[in-house]
């Protein structure tokens, strides 16, 4: 609730110009926010919503509309939704640290006949098709994201590094930063030129696998390779074989080979898998902690998946806008890029939560933290200064007690529903533990129709 807040407040101050109004910006903001958080897959699902609980949620007494809440998507300017990016961006966290950040695309196909939009090539269907593109910047060891740029389905993947370096650069500083990029940026000699100008930022990049590189990576003495082991991929599971070795590899129009890490992967059945790494302004660093550093990587590739199949990343409005040309029909960064960002603070908030509760739930996906924590039936009772949340206490989920006397100690009040705070706390039907202690006893005995049986509530 408070990244929430934060955001409505952000909101107002951002969209309110370009939407009439501060309340349809937070009402756009909330139900986006919310519509990401809880899974709700599309738009259109915005039609069959008749909870209370999720329309205070969203900034009103009512569920907002399918067609409403399209149309103030529509209607976001570009400038706007930069505005409110630039607003709501953790930099500071990155202030005088050695930070390790994650650069990558997400391709957003586009199943469109009618509009002649420019493709991108989408990896999981291994073909180029009409589609959109959202490169994030993530911070691995965080888990969360940092920034995000949308694009045609032709965009760069360089071309958005050099912009994210000086965006960087621009809004925090940092004691030293180091990037890791896919093949993408360093596909071609020019992209590498382009990141070596950068002197003071580390890159690691994998290097293409063409024929060539990979002929030479096998061509090297098998005394310049150094063995390792490796826990296998599942809890008993075989140790994985690995060999290193360095070496340089010469890109015209750099003056110092570049330094090389190569990989051999031993196969268990087949052939052993080659690969390397393009490291860019780090001699020091020695090559085992270099692929561990690129293999936080795959925290951001989890970031990707749990984009699309948990918060419905891939269902964010189209860059493009429907009533023009479907021979040119043009493109439009600001509805795209608000649900895409709003899907991602969405996802720091629900790891924010994650950490607030017992160990095992720190690194749970959405739909878990839905599953057990955000889910739940409750009775809400509206009085002239409180919004009482009113939930069934069950044993063995003793565990969120601590959560919601944190909630209630934070005092978190609804500016949309007149300064209102909120208060939860458990419905009495059962056997009550002997430290509870009651949640506004007189409000709840004098409560609405709703509350009936609840006799009191404690916390």
């Amino acid at each position: 609730m408070p990244a929430a807040l934060a955001l409505s407040r952000a909101a107002e101050r951002t969209l309110a110009r370009a939407l009439g109004s501060a309340d349809k910006a937070r009402r756009l903001a909330l139900s986006l926010f919310f519509r990401a958080a809880l899974g709700i897959e599309r738009i259109f699902h915005f039609e069959t919503l008749d909870d209370p609980g999720f329309a205070i949620l969203s900034g009103g007494k009512k569920v907002i509309s399918r067609s409403r809440l399209g149309g103030l998507v529509r209607a976001v300017t570009t400038e706007g939704v930069k505005r409110l990016t630039r607003a709501t961006e953790a930099w500071g966290a990155l202030r005088n640290r050695r930070v390790t950040l994650s650069l990558d695309e997400h391709v957003v196909a586009r199943f469109t006949r009618k509009f002649k939009i420019p493709k991108g090539f989408h990896t999981l269907r291994n073909k180029k098709m009409r589609a959109e593109k959202l490169f994030f910047l993530h911070w691995p060891q965080a888990r969360r994201f940092l920034g995000l740029v949308v694009t045609r389905g032709n965009g760069k993947l360089i071309d958005q590094t050099l912009g994210f370096l000086r965006a960087v650069r621009r809004c925090v500083r940092v004691r030293q930063l180091r990037l890791i990029i896919d093949a993408g940026a360093s596909a071609t000699n020019e992209g590498l030129r382009r990141l070596d100008r950068f002197g003071k930022t580390v890159f690691l990049s994998r290097a293409p696998r063409r024929p060539g590189y990979v002929d030479a990576w096998k061509r090297l003495p098998r005394t310049r390779f150094t063995p390792y082991e490796e826990p296998g991929r599942y809890k008993g599971a075989k140790l994985k074989r690995i060999e290193l070795a360095e070496t340089t590899t010469t890109i015209r129009g750099i003056a110092r080979p570049l330094r090389t890490v190569v990989v051999r992967e031993h196969a268990m059945k087949g052939k052993d898998r080659w690969h390397a790494l393009f490291i860019l302004h780090d001699t020091t660093t020695p090559a085992l902690e270099l692929l561990h550093e690129y293999r936080t990587r795959q925290h951001h590739e989890q970031g990707h998946r749990i984009g699309v199949h948990d918060l419905w990343l891939d269902t964010s409005a189209s860059g493009y806008p429907k009533r023009g040309r479907p021979d040119r029909p043009g493109f439009r960064q600001g509805p795209l890029a608000l649900c895409a960002w709003l899907a991602a603070l969405a996802w720091d908030a629900l790891r924010a939560l994650g950490d607030a509760l017992p160990p095992r739930f720190h690194f749970a996906h959405p739909r878990t933290l839905r599953r057990w924590v955000l889910m739940r039936d409750a009775d809400l009772i509206l009085t002239p200064s409180h919004l009482l949340v009113v939930l069934a206490f069950l044993p063995r989920r003793a565990w969120l007690r601590p959560l919601v006397q944190r909630f209630n100690a934070a005092e978190i009040g609804l500016p949309w529903l007149g300064g209102r705070r909120v208060v939860m706390g458990f419905a009495a039907r059962g056997r009550t533990p002997s430290d509870a202690r009651p949640v506004l006893p007189n409000t709840a005995e004098a409560g609405s129709g709703s509350a009936k049986g609840c006799g009191s509530v404690w916390c």
